[in-house]
């Protein structure tokens, strides 16, 4: 059962409205920045594209990697072929060793995890009154949890990690009669979990320490003390050992002698991918396009949440004042978050329709006339604000 603990803070009205006063210095940075962030990313975007138009227009097929033809020098060439190596990788902690590409030991701990939610409430006068709950879980992660910078430290210590993870690469691979350098090794995943000969691994150990490990399916289980995969305790560890053997792979890359190099556009792009298994050009190519407008899109994201937090908070002072009535606040609130939001999209719509009219005239413009109507929108609400104001007044 998970432990709770709870702290009250509070916060008082004028110190609140101080707090508001400086976010507004911090939105007038945020929306400018979410501006040069999302036209410095249609610009990446598009300059992306073309580089990978140019590279699939030259991309030239070795027909066998066996054999380094002289004329595909200097070219990018499209690759299929056995990955492979005669190096052994070793982790010489539990004697395991293989003739592989790759070699991994993955470590979990059983510890203590901090999870912290906080709730506030505002209250009459203009103050707020904050409740955080820290709620203590016991679970497996693979990283060491910093149990000294939890808020409630009795009780909840975590122990060293008794072993540590490894990555182990083969520095020396090749690709049919190419090198195949350890960058592009480190981009295949085809992983084996490697079944644990517990004799073997535990060779080096004394008696006592034997009995803490014990085979759990394809990990080796290690208790601090008698170890029970069933009822684990704190500071327990679950060992995987898992490999990447010799593979067939796809590479897009530039031949350079006997070696790969990733290949420059005229526009300054890079381009050089490893897939598993035999892949086609054009399917390489269709997922460098996909993982180009993945991040095209990410950061359109972050560009409108930053554009929409940075108007939330300078409109932080309106709600800051209502606080001293918090059924006013909440009302006050609602009404400049919804405005932070249509206004932090006007602005992503803008920006990008401006970036995008020099490359796709249509796309821009229909973003601009998305964007004029939610000006036109705000405008309306204007004047049917000012109207009755103006019949009062006559």
């Amino acid at each position: 059962m998970a432990d709770q603990f709870y702290r009250t803070s509070h916060q008082g009205y004028f110190s609140r409205l101080a707090n508001s006063v400086f976010g507004v210095l911090i939105g007038f940075v945020l929306i400018p920045g979410s501006v040069l962030l999302m036209s410095w990313n249609e610009y990446r975007t598009v300059h992306r594209a073309k580089g990978l138009i140019e590279a699939e227009s030259v991309v030239a097929e070795v027909p066998d990697p066996l054999e380094i033809l002289q004329t595909l020098d200097q070219r990018l060439v499209h690759v299929s072929g056995m990955a492979t190596t005669v190096e052994t990788l070793t982790d010489s902690d539990f004697s395991i060793d293989r003739t592989a590409l790759r070699l991994e030991r993955q470590v979990e701990m059983f510890q203590w995890i901090e999870h912290r939610e906080s709730k506030t409430r505002d209250k009459i006068g203009g103050g707020q009154e904050t409740i955080t709950t820290y709620e203590y879980r016991k679970d497996w992660k693979a990283d060491r949890v910093q149990s000294e910078q939890f808020e409630e430290k009795d009780g909840h210590s975590n122990p060293q990690l008794r072993f540590l993870s490894l990555s182990l690469v083969a520095e020396h691979a090749t690709l049919g009669a190419f090198d195949f350098r350890p960058q592009l090794v480190r981009t295949i995943h085809a992983w084996k979990d490697i079944q644990v000969d517990l004799e073997k691994s535990l060779a080096r150990f004394d008696a006592e320490s034997k009995k803490q490990f014990k085979i759990d399916g394809v990990r080796l289980y290690c208790g601090v003390s008698i170890p029970d995969p069933g009822e684990p305790k704190i500071g327990d560890l679950r060992i995987r050992f898992r490999v990447v053997e010799p593979c067939v792979i796809s590479l897009l890359s530039k031949q350079s002698g006997r070696k790969f190099e990733p290949f420059r556009t005229s526009n300054g792009e890079n381009v050089e991918l490893v897939k598993e298994g035999e892949v086609s050009a054009t399917l390489m190519f269709d997922s460098l396009r996909r993982e180009n407008t993945f991040m095209a899109w990410i950061l359109r994201c972050v560009g409108w949440v930053l554009s929409c937090l940075g108007f939330a908070l300078i409109a932080g002072p309106l709600k800051g004042l209502a606080n001293f009535f918090p059924p006013l606040a909440g009302l006050v609130g609602f009404a400049a978050a919804a405005l932070a939001v249509l206004l932090g999209s006007i602005v992503t719509l803008v920006t990008i329709g401006l970036a995008w009219i020099a490359v796709r005239p249509i796309v821009g413009i229909s973003l601009l006339a998305i964007a004029g109507l939610g000006l036109y929108f705000l405008s309306r609400r204007k004047r049917k604000k000012e109207l009755p104001m103006a019949v009062l007044a006559e």
